[in-house]
C-alpha cells in the first residue's frame, strides 16, 4: 500500500548498540569508499564536482523524454567494527532494517538537483530511506512505497565460535541467498518479481508524470536496473553503488 508523507527530519542521535545494523551490502568494489558519500565538507572534492556535472547534464538534456532517478540511501547508524556469529547477524540485520541514518551527513548536491527536477518523489518504507529523502528532497511530499524495501540478507547456519565483521557476514549472505538460502525469507526470485514490479511501476509513473525519483537500497537498486534496461531504458549517469549515489535513466532512443 502506498502512504503520502510530508518529508520528515532525521533524529539526531541514536544508540548505535540498538541500530546494530549495516549494509545493503555489495559484493563487488563498489563498497569502496562508501563510508565516505555524504559526510558533510565544506567544498566539494575534483572527482565530486565532476560527478555533479556529469549528473546535471544528464537531467538537464533529452527534454521530452521520461526520467527516472534511483538513489541508494545514506550511510546508517551503525557499529560495523564488531565481531558477530551467524545468528547475532540475523539479529543485527534486523536492528539495521528498524535503524536510520548517521547524524551530521548531508545530501550531495548532484542528488539534490537531481531529485529538485523530478515531479514525484518515492521511497522505500525503511527509515533509512525515508530520512534519505527528508534529506534529499527537503520539504516534498513523498510516496512510501514498500515494495522497495532491501532484498534480504539471510546468513548461513554455522557454528557459533565462527565471526567475521557485518560486513564479512554481508557478502557471505548476499552469495548464499543469491543461490538459493532463504532462511524462509523472501527468495531471490520472489525478489526479482518484485522488481520487474517495481520497474513497471517506475516506468509508469515516469510516463505519467514526466519524472520519478526513488530513494531505495543498494542491491535491489541493481536488480531494478536490470529490469528498466531490459523493458528499453537506459542509464545515462551513473554514480554507482555508495551510500548517497544515484543513477538516472531515460528511454532509449531507436
Amino acid at each position: 500500500m502506498t502512504h503520502i508523507v510530508r518529508s520528515i527530519t532525521p533524529g539526531a542521535k541514536r544508540n548505535l548498540a540498538d541500530l546494530q545494523a549495516d549494509n545493503d551490502t555489495l559484493p563487488t568494489r563498489a563498497k569502496v569508499g562508501a563510508d565516505d558519500e555524504g559526510a558533510p565538507a565544506n567544498r566539494p572534492s575534483l572527482r565530486q564536482k565532476r560527478s555533479i556535472k556529469k549528473s546535471a547534464v544528464a537531467v538537464a538534456g533529452q527534454h521530452g523524454r521520461p526520467m527516472i532517478v534511483v538513489a541508494r540511501h545514506g550511510r546508517p547508524a551503525l557499529d560495523r567494527h564488531i565481531w558477530i556469529n551467524s545468528e547475532e547477524y540475523v539479529t543485527w540485520w534486523a536492528a539495521y532494517d528498524a535503524g536510520g541514518l548517521a547524524a551530521g551527513q548531508r545530501a550531495p548536491n548532484g542528488l539534490i538537483e537531481a531529485l529538485r527536477s523530478c515531479k514525484v518523489i518515492v521511497s522505500s518504507s525503511l527509515l533509512r530511506a525515508r530520512e534519505t529523502a527528508a534529506l534529499a528532497a527537503p520539504q516534498r511530499d513523498v510516496l512510501i512505497e514498500p515494495q522497495f524495501v532491501e532484498a534480504p540478507l539471510p546468513p548461513p547456519r554455522l557454528p557459533d565460535f565462527i565471526k567475521f565483521r557485518p560486513r564479512f557476514w554481508g557478502v557471505v549472505a548476499r552469495a548464499t541467498w543469491y543461490f538459493g538460502l532463504s532462511r524462509d525469507q523472501e527468495t531471490r526470485q520472489q525478489a526479482e518479481v518484485r522488481a520487474d514490479a517495481g520497474a513497471d511501476w517506475l516506468i509508469q509513473t515516469a510516463q505519467a508524470n514526466g519524472s520519478v525519483g526513488l530513494l531505495a537500497h543498494g542491491w535491489f537498486n541493481r536488480m531494478l536496473r536490470q529490469c528498466l534496461e531490459a523493458k528499453g531504458w537506459e542509464c545515462i549517469y551513473d554514480g554507482h553503488d555508495s551510500h548517497w549515489s544515484h543513477r538516472i535513466y531515460r528511454p532509449k532512443e531507436f
